[in-house]
């Protein structure tokens, strides 16, 4: 397990197994929960968004979105600090939300 939790993770669809498709989101999440510190047994969970390119979004707030919102100060650029792992995937760490004038 990784030292500290990230806020959102994109992993490759192409890692889901199983036959049904509750077991293809229950291989994600088995993969995902832990990396970004989803505690289960606290009511937490992990939502899973599909992306263009073939790619899995997952963070642990459904509302959660890649980019900044319509209507932000920073419409449109990534809402994350992303660093890609040698295994294909890639872990993002919130950016900094400007203080409010």
């Amino acid at each position: 397990m990784e030292a500290m939790p990230f806020d959102a993770l994109i992993v490759p669809e192409s890692w889901k197994t199983g036959g049904t498709q509750l077991d293809r989101i229950d291989s994600i999440l088995r993969l995902a929960e832990p990396l970004l510190g989803v505690d289960r047994s606290r009511g937490d969970r992990a939502y899973i968004r599909r992306q263009p390119g073939g790619r899995l979004f997952i963070t642990k707030d459904p509302r959660d979105t890649i980019s900044f919102p319509i209507g932000h100060p920073r419409e449109g650029r990534p809402r994350y600090a992303w660093a890609a792992s040698p295994d294909g995937s890639e872990r993002g760490t919130l950016a900094e939300e400007p203080p409010h004038a």
